[in-house]
C-alpha cells in the first residue's frame, strides 16, 4: 500500500472512531495490517479502564466494548457499509484477566448476507497465542434510506 493510500486510510478509521463517542474515549485505534493479515484494533492501557486496582486488571466492561466495537467496525471497513451495523447478539468468553496493559483484537468475518453478518473476535495482550477473551456476534446490516432490501 502507497504512503498515500496508506494516510488516507488511517484517517478514515479515525473518523469511524471519532463518531463514536464511547470508541473515542477508549481511544481504540485501526491498525492496518498488511494485505495478507487482518487489521488489528487496539486499545491502549489508560489508569481508567482498571476495574479491579488490586490485581491490577482491567475492566470486563471495556474488554467487552472492545470486542464489540471492533467488530462492528469490521462488518463497516470490510462491507463497506454506511451506517454502523445493529447487534442482534453478543456472546463473550473470558479466559483470564486483562492485565494493566494494552488490549489488541482481530476479527473474522464469518458470514455476511443482505440482512445479517456474523462476526468472531479475539483479544490478547502479549501474546496473540494466549487471548484473554473471545466473542461472537450477529449483526443486524441496516440500509439505507431509499434501498429497497428485496433487490
Amino acid at each position: 500500500m502507497s504512503d498515500s493510500n496508506e494516510s488516507k486510510t488511517t484517517a478514515i478509521h479515525e473518523d469511524l472512531v471519532a463518531a463514536i463517542p464511547y470508541a473515542a474515549y477508549l481511544d481504540l485505534r485501526i491498525e492496518q495490517a498488511d494485505e495478507a493479515q487482518a487489521r488489528i484494533y487496539r486499545m491502549p492501557y489508560r489508569d481508567e479502564l482498571i476495574g479491579s486496582p488490586r490485581l491490577p486488571a482491567l475492566h470486563g466492561g471495556t474488554v467487552a466494548s472492545l470486542l464489540e466495537l471492533a467488530m462492528q467496525f469490521e462488518v463497516l471497513i470490510a462491507e463497506a457499509q454506511t451506517r454502523i451495523p445493529y447487534p442482534v447478539d453478543f456472546s463473550i468468553d473470558y479466559w483470564r484477566s486483562a492485565a494493566a496493559a494494552d488490549c489488541l483484537c482481530r476479527c473474522r468475518l464469518i458470514r455476511s448476507g443482505r440482512r445479517i453478518a456474523q462476526v468472531q473476535a479475539e483479544c490478547w495482550q502479549d501474546d496473540p497465542d494466549r487471548p484473554i477473551a473471545f466473542a461472537r456476534a450477529d449483526f443486524l446490516l441496516r440500509a439505507v434510506e431509499g434501498d429497497n432490501p428485496a433487490e
